[in-house]
């Protein structure tokens, strides 16, 4: 029963929140908040969670992460929109009540962590050959196009189902270790060979995904896995011919052009299918060379020279670095480190407009250098308690050194920065470290297989710590999902504990009504913007529709279930407006204004409204309070 709950849990929410945009829009990861929050408060009503108590390492770790969620809750009072952050704490809400469901399911670390990490894999595999398979066949999934409709340039770019490529990308990168720890650690051949024989889909897939930054979570994703896995040898052979098989694949797709580049026309398909051919002819091979990798393991006998003692491997490991140090210097490595840390600094290169094998070659960092001072920077004035959560994009507007639309930092640190300042970092670093710690620890005193699948999930936890320094995947929620359930597993009890005695039994009841009172109050933070949000939308489509009366009892809706927030009062102002009742437009826009004073479009719209009203001189002033608030935007600049 266990292994099926950690199943239909930790696949189920990490391939519903992929297969639906990445969970990056706020009603789908809202549901699957209060899908969450109501599963932990009916099962402590019912005395069916915690299914064990707690150990230490957890108690301190959901501490952590409680206090940056409640944090972030404080942020809220002073920040710059009401609206933005509180969605933002809807968000980590819900990630808190996957970490609070995934430690309150387990009731032995070892079960925690075979189950977790395999479904967690298997759902990252199920994404990959998704994602595949619409680039092979686009005319077989409706959304496959969806993200290049609205950005672009990015037709080449594998994206969907996720909707971004860097997030796909660091999915696929996340089971890479997962998968190398299934190969040699799951119970049956066939299970093993399967596993290997689905690392060349997902590199095939990373690679179409062109995508420098899961290229880089890659590789920290397979080193991590081998220097922390026992008898690497065995799994240094898997990765090895896994690579092949990846590589293989890759040059596959590079030569064929119109299937690399996401035509979609009669010549892509007729080239996916020839892809389809040998995607099954290799990852076939891979499972073939696996089965003997494993027989071999189980019962050949590895020659004398592989047998290394601790001591002398640690003098291998120092001359190897000493080589690569010299031979680095040698190679001007310092020089070449300089141009590569200028070149990040230029928000476009050549390379960027070619996806293509090119792109990896290129060392631009897409603007994020400017976006990162910017951070930092604004962070200088607000260094407690920062600007607010979720307002970045009114942080970066003002100060932006050209033109460049972002909402999110691209980098989880800095932004936390930005947002909650270092409390909040504090906060979330040592729940971060904490959590990779007792993973790095947990493959230390674990043995045989159970080793390796800790290795594993280490392994997973570091690439997503590195991943989310570099790009926005904590606001793409099938991520953080994935990693939060595989933090639980290595934070759940080592074994069961025996039956509570009477003190233990009431110092559980009032752990449950705790549960329940903290899943009550997470209910309504998520369930207050969400609300809101439906209203709004309700209000949109009935103005599609051309149901004025509709729409305005919508927005108004909206604007009573959250009077702080400027969406719905922009929304009534918008409806208003249709009706020609321009005082009371202006009116509305006002009030949106007033609770975004920050937001350069309250103040454009209000400018607007205002001419219509007949008010040149109040809109002028808006717009030029607009102008200020984003000076290099394309529409300032005629």
């Amino acid at each position: 029963m266990e292994a099926l709950a950690v199943w239909v849990l930790a696949g189920g929410i990490v391939l519903y929140l992929a297969l639906d945009g990445g969970g990056y829009d706020i009603v789908v990861h809202s549901q699957v908040g209060i899908v969450v929050w109501w599963v932990v408060l009916v099962g402590a009503a019912a005395k069916l969670l915690p299914a064990a108590p707690l150990a230490r390492v957890g108690w301190v770790a959901l501490g952590l992460f409680g206090a940056f969620v409640a944090w972030t809750a404080v942020a809220v009072t002073w920040s710059l929109s009401f609206e933005r952050s509180f969605e933002n704490l809807s968000l980590v809400v819900g990630y808190l009540g996957v970490l609070v469901l995934g430690l309150a399911i387990h009731s032995d670390r070892a079960r925690a962590v075979r189950h977790t990490v395999g479904a967690v894999a298997g759902a990252v595999v199920v994404v990959a050959c998704l994602a595949l398979a619409s680039r092979l066949d686009p005319g077989l999934f409706h959304g496959a196009g969806e993200t290049s409709s609205f950005v672009a340039g990015t037709q080449r770019r594998l994206s969907w189902p996720l909707n971004y490529w860097n997030a796909l990308a660091a999915l696929l990168a996340l089971g890479l270790p997962l998968l190398l720890g299934l190969s040699s650690s799951a119970r049956t051949l066939g299970v093993q060979a399967a596993s290997a024989a689905a690392l060349p889909v997902l590199m095939l897939c990373g690679y179409l995904t062109f995508s420098r930054g899961g290229a880089i979570a890659a590789a920290v994703a397979v080193l991590a896995f081998l220097a922390l896995a026992p008898e690497r040898p065995a799994k240094l052979a898997t990765a090895l011919v896994a690579a092949a098989g990846g590589v293989a694949l890759i040059a596959g797709a590079v030569h064929r052009s119109a299937l690399e580049r996401g035509l979609g026309d009669a010549a892509a398909r007729h080239q996916g299918g020839t892809l389809l051919v040998a995607i099954v002819l290799v990852c076939a091979g891979v499972a073939v060379a696996q089965v003997g990798i494993a027989l071999a393991v189980r019962h050949g006998t590895a020659p004398r020279y592989l047998a290394v003692s601790p001591a002398r491997a640690r003098a291998l490991l120092a001359a190897a670095i000493l080589a690569l140090v010299v031979a680095a210097l040698a190679a001007g490595a310092p020089r070449r480190l300089s141009h590569a840390w200028r070149d990040f600094k230029h928000p476009t290169a050549p390379a960027l407009t070619q996806d293509s094998l090119a792109r990896y070659g290129a060392a631009s960092g897409s603007g994020r250098y400017a976006v990162w001072r910017v951070a930092v920077d604004a962070s200088s004035h607000r260094l407690l308690q920062g600007h607010g959560p979720g307002t970045f994009q009114l942080i970066w507007l003002p100060r932006a050194p050209y033109y460049l639309y972002v909402e999110n930092a691209h980098s989880l640190y800095l932004e936390t920065l930005s947002d909650v300042g270092v409390i909040g970092l504090a906060l979330l670093v040592a729940f971060f470290v904490l959590a990779i710690g007792a993973a790095v620890r947990e493959v230390v005193h674990a043995r045989s297989e159970a080793r390796v699948r800790a290795a594993a999930l280490a392994a997973a936890l570091i690439t997503f710590a590195v991943s989310a320094a570099y790009d926005w995947i904590w606001q793409v929620p099938a991520l953080p999902a994935a990693f939060l359930l595989l933090v639980a597993a290595t934070l759940a009890p080592r074994l069961r504990r025996p039956r509570p005695d009477r003190g233990a039994r009431s110092a559980s009841l009032s752990l449950r009504a705790g549960a329940i009172i903290v899943a009550i109050a997470c209910l309504v933070a998520i369930g207050i913007p969400l609300a809101t949000t439906i209203a709004v939308r309700q209000s949109q489509a009935a103005v599609a529709q051309g149901n004025s009366r509709a729409a305005f009892a919508d927005a108004r809706r909206a604007a009573r279930i959250e009077p702080g927030a400027a969406t719905p009062q922009i929304q009534l102002a918008l409806v208003l407006e249709l009706r020609r009742d321009f005082p009371a437009a202006v009116d509305a826009a006002r009030r949106a204004a007033a609770n975004e004073p920050a937001n350069w479009s309250t103040w454009l719209i209000l400018s607007r409204l205002q001419a219509e009203d007949g008010h040149p001189h109040a809109s002028l002033a808006a717009y030029l309070r607009a102008r200020s608030l984003n000076p290099r935007s394309p529409l300032f600049q005629q």
